[in-house]
């Protein structure tokens, strides 16, 4: 067995929580998927509606680039959030996914009151901190 691939597998079950869910995803918007790489052993979902790192499954939209040109590319946020789930394993979903799905929500209800985007999306935890990493990891 090469050492990659060891390697590659006590990560996957390092992050098994995050990679059941991101199988689950995955399998639920295949059809909705369009296009799909690989990099640093994480697959790369391409879509239109969301996107959501769980593992090694990213998901990610250049449509969320399109409601503010101030925000970095939605595909090194998330990767950016590979990197906490890679940091912090199972517990990823509590510290960072609970975290980020609140702040999701608030932006949501947000928007329903105010009728404009919440500027502040980015600028707190675990988001903010999700951009640094992507955008000093994630190479183009």
């Amino acid at each position: 067995m090469k050492l990659g691939w060891l390697l590659y597998s006590l990560r996957y079950i390092w992050e098994l929580a995050q990679n059941i869910l991101g199988l689950i995803i995955y399998l639920l918007n295949t059809k909705k998927i369009t296009s799909v790489r690989k990099t640093n052993g994480r697959l790369l979902f391409e879509n239109q509606n969301f996107g959501v790192s769980l593992g090694n499954y990213i998901f990610w939209t250049p449509s969320i680039n399109d409601r503010n040109f101030n925000i970095p590319i939605n595909l090194k946020h998330e990767f950016g959030h590979s990197i906490q789930s890679q940091i912090f394993g199972s517990l990823y979903l509590i510290l960072i996914g609970l975290p980020s799905i609140s702040r999701v929500f608030y932006s949501k209800i947000f928007y329903s009151v105010k009728k404009q985007e919440w500027a502040n999306y980015y600028k707190g935890y675990p988001e903010k901190w999700a951009d640094t990493l992507g955008m000093k990891h994630y190479k183009i």
